[in-house]
């Protein structure tokens, strides 16, 4: 069954696009997997660690998310796209 386009506007945003949203803005930036946590706090979404890294390590097979060991703490950032997007 179809769903109005009130209904639809109205409701949350998947955890994937406001992690991809959140590191897409600050794509000069990485971070752990604990400041993760608490982004997306902060936009309302609260998540486990475990959940988040799940999702970090599917939008990384994806190409959306680089991730590099620093310090022995994995650190995430943007995968910024190089070239022109077609729209």
């Amino acid at each position: 069954m179809p769903v109005s386009s009130s209904s639809f506007e109205r409701s949350e945003r998947a955890p994937s696009v406001l992690l991809v949203d959140f590191l897409s803005t600050n794509y000069r930036d990485a971070f752990s997997l604990d400041e993760l946590v608490k982004a997306m706090a902060s936009l309302g979404r609260k998540m486990s660690r475990e959940d988040l890294e799940i999702l970090l390590t599917s939008l990384e097979y994806g190409g959306k998310v680089q991730s590099k060991v620093i310090d022995a703490e994995t650190y995430y950032r943007y995968s910024k796209p190089f070239g022109f997007k077609l729209i």
